[in-house]
């Protein structure tokens, strides 16, 4: 309903209804998402104020689930899980290189990309046309940079996960075939 008026205006002369339908589609449209932006601002400053305690909570749900993982993990052949361990070693690596290439050491920078291709959208926000073209690819430059990084801090993060888990998988069949021999030692004596 906010937008028609703007493609009304493109075939016919501008009427003041188009400007009152134009303001009721935006109220209308901000009328709408105002819950889902006041729950998620609420949401994001509970999390920010409690934070501690979400994340004990969260690894206290975690470390159960990874202790069974590790357990249903050790049950493979201890060849195959050496074979992925080395794979997400090598992954690891090809990560990091991959991302000095692309995007060097932007994703330290955190969400500061962000902000600067947003105070240079904003610095010229009445009239956005008017900016340079190398600004304004200077800005894009700077979010896809931003995206890039996030993304492969995400994969980097998961790739690490996995890691871990097969490492403690092979750590897992280690001490357990160790307990097995001493058990079996024992049985030998016994007998």
């Amino acid at each position: 309903m906010g937008i028609l008026p703007s493609l009304l205006i493109k075939v016919m002369a501008p009427e003041l209804w188009m400007l009152w339908m134009a303001r009721v589609g935006v109220v209308v449209t901000y009328a709408a998402w105002a819950p889902a932006i006041l729950r998620g601002g609420f949401v994001l400053i509970r999390d920010i104020v409690h934070h501690r305690t979400t994340w004990i909570a969260q690894l206290d749900h975690d470390r159960p689930l990874f202790a069974e993982l590790k357990q249903w993990l050790a049950t493979y052949p201890r060849e195959a899980l050496q074979d992925h361990l080395q794979f997400a070693q090598h992954a690891q690596v090809r990560l990091s290189a991959k991302l000095g290439l692309l995007a060097g050491g932007a994703e330290k920078l955190g969400l500061l990309p962000a902000f600067i291709a947003a105070l240079i959208a904003l610095r010229s926000w009445h009239d956005l046309w008017a900016l340079p073209s190398w600004l304004t690819g200077l800005g894009l430059f700077l979010v896809v940079t931003w995206v890039i990084g996030l993304v492969a801090v995400n994969m980097r993060l998961r790739i690490q996960l996995y890691e871990m888990l097969l490492a403690d998988a092979l750590k897992l069949q280690d001490a357990t075939s160790v307990a097995g021999l001493t058990h079996n030692v024992r049985d030998l004596r016994a007998s």
